[in-house]
């Protein structure tokens, strides 16, 4: 059994995912550079710049995005550990 508590704090909705961009044929280095042209993650979004640049550098990519108060404002975050991911978002509450 998982310890809920190891993830921020949420009251809608939590989305925990792995290697996303490879459900679309793309590497890490590819679909961190499409989202970042987007708009849709910057480099606060991760959890540092080294765990970004391992992220490229593995192929690995996790990230962690929920809904703290309601279906509208949510948080997002990347790490190339998961480890790493938890204790970055659990630090943003």
């Amino acid at each position: 059994m998982i310890d809920a508590s190891i993830f921020p704090d949420h009251k809608i909705s939590l989305h925990l995912d792995h290697n996303q961009h490879k459900g679309y044929y793309e590497t890490a280095a590819r679909w961190i550079a499409d989202q970042e042209a987007m708009g849709h993650m910057d480099d606060e979004d991760w959890a540092s710049l080294e765990q970004k640049q391992k992220a490229i550098d593995t192929d690995e990519v996790w990230s962690l995005q929920w809904y703290p108060n309601t279906p509208v404002g949510f948080c997002c975050v990347y790490a190339a550990d998961l480890d790493v991911l938890l204790a970055f978002a659990k630090a943003q509450q």
